[in-house]
């Protein structure tokens, strides 16, 4: 019995379902419908996409017209052109011009605000190559260059560091040694 009231309700819902569906169904299978629903919505998503886009292009149609005349009925009436620029170059406006005064005053910030950069920058940077000092080695007092010749800075490199064996170093003189160097003296 139980079989017979299912066959019922299967046949009650298939009596309901048209031949053309009916055959859809068949030709493309069980999901044929989703399908079919997943299609439609895309297409009035995409036609409301549309409308909206259309709309909304009509609105800024609107706008430039509106903005057109507006700069129409500007540029052809002296009058209006006059105050339009007044307002837009006056003290109100988003372009005052200056006066002489005001000029100067300005050049001078910016003079100012230079002039503290350049300070800044330098106290934070090296000197400049222009004001550095010239590195050179500075000689050693009574040092020659030719080390052969340099009796005097071996004397006193002995008399910093061993003053009591002074008279061994002068002992190993070179002839004329010491009369050079007194002569050097007198001069």
């Amino acid at each position: 019995m139980q079989g017979q009231s299912q066959e019922a309700v299967s046949d009650a819902y298939l009596s309901q379902v048209s031949d053309q569906s009916l055959e859809v169904l068949q030709h493309f299978g069980a999901e044929a419908p989703a399908l079919l629903n997943q299609y439609a919505c895309a297409v009035e998503d995409a036609l409301i996409e549309q409308v909206q886009r259309g709309q909304s292009q009509s609105l800024m149609l609107e706008a430039a017209g509106e903005e057109r005349t507006a700069m129409n009925t500007m540029l052809t009436h002296p009058d209006v052109l006059a105050d339009y620029v007044n307002g837009f170059f006056g003290p109100e406006g988003p372009y005052p011009t200056e006066t002489p005064a005001e000029t100067q005053q300005r050049q001078a910030h910016e003079a100012r605000a230079q002039f503290e950069q350049e300070i800044q920058h330098q106290e934070q940077a090296q000197v400049p190559q222009n004001f550095q000092r010239p590195a050179m080695e500075m000689p050693t007092p009574g040092r020659q260059v030719n080390p052969a010749n340099d009796f005097w800075g071996g004397f006193g490199q002995v008399m910093d560091n061993n003053p009591e064996n002074a008279w061994k170093f002068l002992s190993q003189a070179p002839q004329g040694a010491l009369q050079s160097k007194m002569l050097v003296q007198d001069t």
